[in-house]
């Protein structure tokens, strides 16, 4: 069994127990007596004991508060890799994903059977993908190695630091590493880990059926450089389109011509589907693409509405940048005014983001996904910006980064009704040449907003600070799942997002490279966010919520992608929205900051196995 299968394996097994998968967890019991008839050391090691009517399973676990209170590990090197699983009076040693995944398909719902035989898929496809994408780290190592500040444009250190981010896996789905879709020869040519370029295909529709939201930019080809004829312009419009999305197509619908040529020569960014172009680098197109990431159900196209949606929030959090002294200069956000869509369909739409010149050209733009991304000598990605644009003090960048994040979310949260799903690819940290950080913001359209908070602080701002009104309201909305009825939402995504995702992530990963401990990385996420709430308390803000669910619950929420995006159908899930489906199971390490904290709360979990 290769060292990638045990990898995915460990990450399935670690996803099922922190989600509490077909009720892996919960109906099981806790024991430090090993399986009879394994051939396992006796020790310290727990065992996580499921029994059901056709089978008992006997699994290795350890404590954590990580994320989730029990982990699939093991007490000691000598024990074998793998659980043992006892039928018909036999007992039988299993170690790999594939024969997990047969154990949660004897214990789901018929609704699901078909959803884990695709799971399977996608981890054989994980599998793949993760060696040839090390592959293309080792091939990459000289160019990823060079210092992101000596760089001479600032496109190129954005492609850059794009690319070491797509080398690290999602933190917390297990086989993110999978472009379900993508070929071996695809990956080669499409993904960023292989930075490749590639030119676009073009699509000539009918007028009457494109909704533009603004005229083209300016590097659109016409007609005749797409090999049509100059004409077609009074009657069709050119719309952008991956190779990989068209391939897939038996066949254009009614009004709608592929061009003979290709044009503009593009690079993809971290999410695949988002294309530079290299004649224009600050004008990023985004295409839908045939491609499902981050569970099966998740297909990378594009919802019309969310053209729509994702200029509204562009345009109220520049106003925010302008008008509250608490965010202006953390922030700016892209340009996403212009885009194009045949009606509802999601296969034939884009969308146009233009990075801000003024903001960006004296700047390193880092995606968050990039931060812990190991390099080839062995140190995080950031390490080495801490090197280049913090005098090499690890620490104080981590406290401002910290600090950035804490105040312009808490400050979004609490005084706006605003959590936005800045997830670790669309959080992308500005370095000035001082190594000041901001925030670039862009592809806000699944954000969480509620209109009465928003409304009252809005009203309030305009008659204190004679600030006018804001330029949106909450009616122009489309999705109507963006907008709340309470501040849980907010607070859930907060915590899943910024909390979890952004920050938690960093601080594991510092600390496994020994960086400084996590307990002590924990006390200044918790100091950080401290200060935040009172300072916004001080201002006369309700903060009630929010301190009773980072401050003094017990458990944090924790998002079960797993579970709505791949392994339960939408009817068992009930999840409206497969990327907001949340579980109360995640400890709260922020009350775990100090190294004692941590080490009783672990015995105290050891304590209560019989």
């Amino acid at each position: 069994m290769n060292d990638n299968a045990l990898y995915l394996t460990q990450r399935l097994i670690d996803t099922c127990l922190r989600e509490d998968m077909f009720g892996i967890l919960s109906k099981a019991k806790f024991s430090s007596d090993a399986p009879k008839g394994g051939i396992v050391p006796q020790g310290e090691q727990v065992w996580l004991i499921f029994a059901n009517s056709d089978f008992t399973l006997y699994l290795p676990v350890a404590p954590t508060y990580y994320m989730q209170h029990w982990r699939y590990g093991h007490a000691n090197d000598e024990t074998p890799q793998g659980w043992w699983v006892e039928k018909n009076g036999q007992v039988e040693h299993q170690q790999h994903y594939k024969e997990w995944i047969t154990l949660l398909t004897t214990l789901a719902h018929e609704s699901s059977h078909e959803l884990l035989a695709g799971y399977l898929q996608e981890l054989e496809c994980a599998e793949k993908h993760k060696a040839l994408c090390d592959q293309a780290f080792h091939h990459h190592a000289d160019h990823i190695s060079q210092p992101i500040s000596e760089l001479g444009s600032w496109h190129k250190k954005l492609l850059l630091a794009d690319q070491i981010a797509s080398y690290l896996d999602h933190p917390y789905y297990p086989t993110a590493r999978a472009k379900f879709g993508l070929s071996d020869e695809d990956l080669a040519k499409y993904a960023p880990e292989f930075a490749p370029s590639f030119a676009l295909h073009w699509i000539a529709i009918e007028k009457s059926l494109v909704t533009l939201t603004s005229e083209q930019p300016d590097c659109w080809p016409t007609m005749e450089q797409v090999g049509l004829p100059a004409d077609f312009a009074l009657s069709h419009v050119l719309f952008p389109a991956h190779p990989l999305t068209l391939r897939s197509l038996e066949a254009l619908p009614e009004g709608m011509i592929e061009a003979p040529l290709t044009y503009l020569d593009v690079t993809p960014t971290l999410s695949v589907r988002t294309v530079v172009v290299n004649d224009a680098p600050h004008i990023h197109i985004k295409v839908p693409l045939i491609m499902r990431s981050l569970g099966t159900k998740n297909i990378r196209l594009i919802k019309p509405s969310t053209l729509y949606d994702g200029h509204w929030f562009e345009r109220l959090l520049s106003h925010l940048e302008q008008t509250d002294a608490d965010l202006n200069s953390r922030l700016f956000h892209c340009n996403e005014k212009h885009g194009g869509h045949v009606g509802e369909d999601k296969t034939f739409a884009y969308i146009v983001r233009e990075y801000p010149l003024i903001h960006c050209e004296d700047k390193a733009l880092v995606p968050v996904a990039a931060l812990a991304s190991p390099m080839p000598d062995d140190r995080l990605f950031l390490e080495h910006l801490a090197e280049q644009y913090y005098q090499q003090d690890t620490l104080a960048w981590f406290k401002d980064y910290v600090d950035l994040l804490c105040q312009v979310h808490l400050t979004l949260w609490l005084r706006y009704g605003i959590a936005l799903e800045s997830n670790q690819q669309n959080a992308i940290v500005a370095f000035d040449q001082q190594g000041k950080m901001t925030l670039a913001m862009k592809d806000n359209d699944a954000a969480r907003i509620w209109p009465e908070r928003f409304h009252f602080a809005t009203e309030h701002a305009a008659q204190k600070h004679g600030t006018g009104t804001t330029p949106v309201d909450c009616d122009e909305l489309l999705d109507q799942r963006i907008k709340v009825d309470n501040e849980l939402a907010l607070g859930q995504m907060f915590t899943t997002i910024t909390l979890q995702l952004d920050i938690a992530a960093i601080v594991e990963a510092m600390a496994a490279k020994g960086i400084s401990s996590s307990a002590s990385l924990y006390a200044i996420v918790a100091k950080s966010i401290a200060e935040q709430l009172n300072r916004l308390e001080g201002e006369g803000l309700e903060t009630k919520l929010a301190r009773e669910l980072l401050q003094e619950a017990p458990d944090l929420y924790a998002k079960y992608l797993l579970s709505s995006g791949s392994l339960l159908s939408k009817e068992a899930s009930g999840a409206s929205d497969i990327n907001k489906f949340y579980g109360l199971s995640a400890p709260n390490f922020l009350l775990l900051s100090s190294e004692e904290a941590q080490r009783a709360y672990l015995e105290a979990i050891k304590k209560s196995v019989r």
